[in-house]
């Protein structure tokens, strides 16, 4: 049984056991949506989702110099996750970290990483109990599920994202984890190669196939990272995979009406089944959701990121890495998936300052 461990004490009436959640201040709800019709989108067919390169999650090799080292200095600790933020017009402004998350910084700087399980009755999630309904496809030893009903919540919430870069148009994948903000990894936001910002953002949730967008295509009215990712670049992407963390903040509330997912920090993160549901771009027809499953050891996680063997591909960076607390009964975002190495793929982990970043841009 998987379990994971939470830091406010909560009674189930399930149960006699005792289980602990995240304080509100650590955690994001979930909400389901309203199911209601979204409205048009602004700009109406020039929002349109066409045939993007997959942006490839990022490589790491196993070599420790091509890892970040720990950051020691407390400034500049607190200076990493200073909120950078693009608009839409392409003005840049610049939030540096509250002293509330000040504290919080400095005590990941000194919080060991957690060892333990995660307090889920069962960390897998219940939707996908019946593999026929998920409409299970299996090739070789890919284990990955493809999603056919995308109109369903949770699937709702999961989208495909469609940028522009110098190196043309990419795709990433994101989730709506509030009415108006997307949970995405840094690298599909901007390019540390290119020194620039990719423009001209769209996020369509439910996607299922070019020709079905079921709830439209939505343009960022701005897109944020944490400014660690640029400023602790040493020339290849290792320096900064710590920092790999994006907000995509819409011009439209269209969660309210299809949904988002819960967001948390457990401090003992560990030992539990991750679920990551993304757009991977090695599918054939392309820009299909597909949802891939793995355990996550508590030896494998960091208090920065942590480890797994789901698949991933080019296309699924950025894809929520979530678990399914029985005790809350909803789906927690723990992490996002941003790289990959020969020994293992990579997630930056939602610890308490990330959560405390997300919390300050949350719309």
């Amino acid at each position: 049984m998987n379990k994971l461990a939470h830091g406010l004490i909560t009674l189930t009436l399930a149960s006699t056991a005792v289980w602990a959640a995240p304080a509100f201040a650590q955690m994001g709800q979930a909400n389901p949506g309203t199911g209601e019709e979204t409205r048009a989108a602004p700009g109406g067919d020039d929002l349109k989702i066409g045939a993007a390169k997959p942006i490839a999650p990022p490589k790491i090799d196993d070599a420790g110099a091509s890892r970040a080292a720990p950051i020691l200095d407390e400034d500049k600790a607190v200076e990493s996750l200073t909120i950078l933020t693009r608009s839409a017009d392409g003005s840049i402004s610049r939030s540096a970290p509250s002293e509330e998350m000040r504290g919080l910084i400095v005590e990941d700087m000194k919080r060991e990483a957690g060892k333990g399980s995660l307090n889920l009755e069962e960390s897998g999630d219940p939707s996908f109990g019946n593999e026929e309904e998920a409409g299970r496809q299996v090739f070789g030893p890919d284990d990955r599920v493809q999603i056919q009903n995308t109109k369903v919540y949770p699937f709702t919430v999961f989208g495909y994202i469609q940028a522009n870069s110098k190196a043309g148009q990419g795709s990433c994948s994101g989730t709506l984890i509030g009415p108006r903000t997307v949970l995405t990894a840094a690298h599909c936001l901007y390019s540390n190669d290119d020194k620039d910002w990719l423009t001209d953002v769209l996020f369509a949730p439910g996607l299922n196939g070019f020709g079905d967008a079921p709830f439209g295509a939505h343009a960022a009215e701005s897109t944020s990272i944490v400014e660690g990712y640029i400023t602790n670049y040493l020339g290849y992407y290792g320096s900064v995979v710590p920092w790999d963390l994006g907000i995509i903040t819409l011009a439209e509330p269209v969660g309210d009406s299809v949904g988002w997912l819960g967001y948390a920090n457990y401090d003992n993160l560990g030992d539990f089944t991750a679920n990551i549901v993304g757009y991977p771009g090695d599918k054939d027809p392309p820009a299909l959701m597909w949802r891939a499953t793995c355990e996550v050891s508590a030896e494998a996680v960091g208090i920065e990121n942590f480890a797994y063997d789901c698949d991933t591909y080019p296309g699924s960076s950025g894809s929520a890495v979530y678990a399914y607390d029985e005790g809350l009964k909803q789906r927690v975002v723990v992490g996002v998936n941003v790289a990959e190495s020969p020994a293992a793929n990579t997630a930056v982990r939602l610890n308490a300052s990330y959560v405390a970043w997300i919390n300050s841009l949350w719309k």
